[in-house]
């Protein structure tokens, strides 16, 4: 095992670290780039369907849902657990429960929209 150069001064250390933190900085940049992402919220209603108007949606994305609410976990951990029926680029998505009954009204959820470049 070989030790630690203690010849590196405070200085080149502290420009390695800028360096290190470019680096980082420039890849967090592409995957961004490659994999851009729109975040939003919504509130379920007393339905078993909601559209949400996103204009930035495109054809190919995938939306994650997120529950933020004890009644929106209930909700995705039961029968009644949403999903993405439909995808309308440049307009909208929509969500509906999983066995056609209505949601209580009161689930809370965020969404994060993935798009592939």
């Amino acid at each position: 095992m070989s030790m630690p150069d203690q010849s590196a001064t405070p200085s080149s250390l502290l420009s390695i670290g800028r360096a290190l933190v470019t680096a980082i900085n420039s890849l967090a940049g592409v995957f961004q780039n490659v994999w851009p992402r729109v975040t939003g919220t919504f509130t379920m209603p007393a339905a078993a369907t909601l559209t949400v108007t996103q204009p930035a949606i495109k054809a190919t994305s995938v939306v994650m849902l997120s529950p933020t609410n004890a009644s929106a976990a209930t909700l995705m951990g039961g029968t009644k657990s949403l999903y993405v029926s439909a995808i309308v680029a440049g307009t909208s998505f929509t969500v509906v429960t999983a066995n056609a009954t209505n949601a209580i009204g009161t689930e809370q959820f965020s969404y994060a929209i993935f798009s592939p470049s």
